[in-house]
């Protein structure tokens, strides 16, 4: 399978469960640490039981230092 040039990367798909926001953070700083390229996060703004999708990868962000964040919809 041809690559295209690009370099394979891998990441993790976090639920943002609004009942358990420290564990999704927690989750987030784990992918961080362990060198995972990329964390993604459910956007799906009608669903209450799930934290805001832009804040949540704000929040990310600001507490990691190499992992690139999105949007998964």
């Amino acid at each position: 399978m041809p690559d295209y040039g690009q370099e394979l990367r891998f990441g993790v798909f976090l639920t943002p469960a609004a009942a358990a926001a420290d564990e999704v953070i927690e989750l987030a700083l784990t992918a961080d640490a362990s060198g995972l390229d990329y964390v993604t996060v459910q956007d799906h703004p009608y669903q209450a039981r799930f934290l805001d999708n832009w804040t949540l990868l704000s929040t990310i962000a600001a507490r990691t230092h190499s992992i690139r964040v999105a949007p998964n919809v």
